[in-house]
């Protein structure tokens, strides 16, 4: 039973993370109604004249709030896609030309050295560029959620109509 353990351990973990889609989506796998669910919510609810009634006056101001962030999103998607994209375009390039300078009638070993060592160089460059832009896109979307919810929140205490 002991040894079992950490094999029970790894398969619990590996179960979680399988049954939980949150945990294995990608940035940009998911709608903006996905990624907003409470504030998207809300936005349907604006355009529905079917607001609360604390915000019920300020309709104007939550369509605008809800233009704002659904309209922010796919910039951001497709800023992550073309990272995505630009990272896989590297490796599959400097794939082949280390497979085509280390091939198995391997006759200048330090052309396949070179070759070995910029695919390397290239494929941690473009790692890089895609972190930062996953990096941006999260934090994007954590700043557009907050800067929603702040306007959302400045309405409710707001009596004027808008």
């Amino acid at each position: 039973m002991r040894r079992q353990l950490p094999v029970i351990a790894v398969v619990v973990a590996f179960v979680s993370l399988v049954a939980s889609a949150s945990a294995l989506a990608a940035a940009g796998d998911r709608s903006v109604d996905q990624t907003y669910p409470v504030a998207t919510a809300l936005c349907v609810k604006a355009h529905t004249a079917a607001l609360p009634a604390k915000l019920a006056p300020q309709a104007t101001g939550v369509v605008s709030a809800c233009d704002a962030l659904e309209n922010a999103f796919p910039p951001l998607v497709a800023t992550v896609a073309a990272a995505q994209s630009q990272y896989l375009g590297v490796v599959s390039t400097q794939k082949a030309l280390f497979g085509a300078a280390c091939a198995r009638s391997l006759t200048d070993h330090s052309a396949c050295i070179d070759a070995r060592t910029n695919a390397h160089a290239a494929i941690v460059a473009a790692r890089h560029i895609e972190r930062t832009a996953l990096l941006r896109f999260h934090t994007s979307v954590e700043a557009n959620r907050t800067a929603f919810w702040a306007t959302i929140q400045s309405l409710r205490g707001s009596t004027s109509t808008g």
